[in-house]
């Protein structure tokens, strides 16, 4: 028998299973945790198009919005007693204020606000 075919007959009919176990300072694994979750984020702005202790109307703002603007993000913030929602991932406050003047008079308000955001749409 040839022995390549031997070799890589036991090669194949091994199942090898490998366990990697990293050591190290208890202080780096929340380092590492909070870097996870905050890898795809920065600072910079949200426009609040809508705030109201009802829910239900800070809904249809957020439907009204979303058939306008598809492809920026919402996001509904309690702060007590209000139901904020702000819209938007801008780097700059120049993006910021383009979309604020495109809004004009369709929502109640339109307020800038710095903010830790998600980093921005490519599509």
């Amino acid at each position: 028998m040839n022995p390549y075919v031997l070799i890589m007959f036991l090669l194949v009919s091994f199942n090898w299973n490998a366990q990697i176990t990293i050591s190290g300072n208890e202080g780096i694994s929340p380092l590492v945790t909070n870097y996870k979750e905050e890898w795809n984020a920065m600072p910079g702005y949200r426009l609040q198009i809508c705030f109201d202790n009802n829910k239900s109307i800070v809904d249809e703002a957020k439907k009204k919005f979303l058939l306008l603007y598809p492809k920026i993000n919402t996001y509904m913030v309690f702060e007590d007693p209000n139901f904020n929602l702000m819209v938007g991932d801008f780097r700059t406050l120049i993006a910021a204020e383009k979309i604020k003047l495109k809004i004009q008079g369709e929502f109640t308000v339109s307020i800038i606000h710095k903010a830790i955001i998600k980093l921005p749409r490519i599509d």
